[in-house]
C-alpha cells in the first residue's frame, strides 16, 4: 500500500513539473517583430524557424483602427474571407496557443488578406 502511495506522489510530482516547465518557457512572440501587423511584411518568412507551442502567446500590434485579426479555418484563410471568426481590435491583441495543430490568421480590413496580411502556424 505504502509502494502505491509513493507511486501515486511521484506521478503527480512528474506531472506538477512538466506543467511548471510549460508554464516557465512559454515566448510571447510579437507578429511581424518590429513591423508589427501590417501589410508588406512576409508573414511565412517571419514564420519560418520559430517553434510554436502550448502555452506560448501571439501578440500582434498594429495602429487601431487600420488594421484587425480575425482567426478562421484553412478555407477561409486560402480564400482570405472570414466568415465565423470576431475581429480582434486592440491594436495590441494577444492570441494564447491553447491547442496544438495548425492556426490561421487573417487581416480582415477589405484587400489586406490579399495583399498577404495572413499567417498560419503550426503549434506542437
Amino acid at each position: 500500500m505504502a509502494m502505491a502511495f509513493s507511486v501515486r506522489v511521484f506521478l503527480v510530482a512528474i506531472v506538477l513539473v512538466a506543467m511548471a516547465a510549460n508554464i516557465c518557457c512559454a515566448t510571447d512572440y510579437n507578429v511581424g517583430d518590429s513591423a508589427g501587423w501590417n501589410t508588406g511584411v512576409d508573414y511565412t518568412a517571419w514564420a519560418k524557424g520559430k517553434t510554436f507551442k502550448v502555452g506560448d502567446t501571439l501578440v500582434f500590434k498594429y495602429a487601431v483602427g487600420s488594421q484587425n485579426v480575425i482567426e478562421v479555418n484553412k478555407g477561409e484563410f486560402e480564400g482570405c474571407k472570414a466568415t465565423q471568426g470576431v475581429p480582434l481590435t486592440s491594436g495590441n491583441d494577444r492570441v494564447p496557443l491553447r491547442s496544438p495543430g495548425p492556426k490561421y490568421f487573417i487581416c480582415g480590413v477589405a484587400g489586406h488578406c490579399d495583399l498577404g496580411q495572413k499567417l498560419t502556424i503550426t503549434v506542437s
